[in-house]
């Protein structure tokens, strides 16, 4: 779970994020990580945040970001696209969503869309606001996106940028 703060210290919105690198460094959306002082990272297990403003990479277009922390980590396998994702694939979204710390729920792929040029995937796993960041994954525990965004107005049509933008995006991180 992300918590970003602003510069008085205060918690302003939270978020998800999943480890990519042994050497601490974080994945997340962009509209999570944009606008935060610095951010607190808590892990499952660990009673104290880490806390770190290190902003290392962004792609707003993409809306994926890269923060680090100063942790050894166990990193989550990005899929290599070995078999290509089929519609009614099952997939596992982990986030954090309302503060819900490492929150899992299950689903299919329902569909693969272009969305402002991202390749994103369209899945049916239950999310809420606070999911953003977090992982979708495969039944392998691999990841195949990075949630990033639900519709209001439907029921579990929800989003997330597909693995090869993201192993595109954090590929010197991997």
């Amino acid at each position: 779970m992300i918590s970003v703060f602003d510069k008085t210290g205060k918690c302003f919105k939270t978020g998800s994020g999943v480890v990519i690198s042994e050497k601490g460094y974080i994945l997340t959306n962009f509209h999570v990580a944009c606008e935060g002082a610095y951010y607190g990272i808590r892990f499952e297990e660990e009673d104290r945040p880490y806390e770190t403003d290190e902003l290392i990479k962004y792609n707003q277009f993409h809306d994926l970001a890269i923060i680090r922390i100063e942790r050894r980590c166990t990193p989550i396998s990005v899929y290599r696209g070995e078999k290509e994702l089929v519609r009614g694939q099952k997939v596992v979204a982990i986030g954090s969503p309302l503060g819900l710390f490492n929150s899992v729920s299950d689903g299919i792929i329902s569909g693969f869309r272009m969305i402002d040029e991202t390749s994103m995937i369209q899945f049916t796993a239950p999310i809420s606001h606070g999911s953003s960041g977090g992982a979708l994954l495969n039944l392998y525990g691999e990841l195949v996106g990075i949630i990033t965004a639900g519709f209001d107005d439907g029921q579990n049509i929800n989003l997330a940028v597909d693995y090869k933008t993201v192993r595109s995006f954090a590929s010197g991180f991997l």
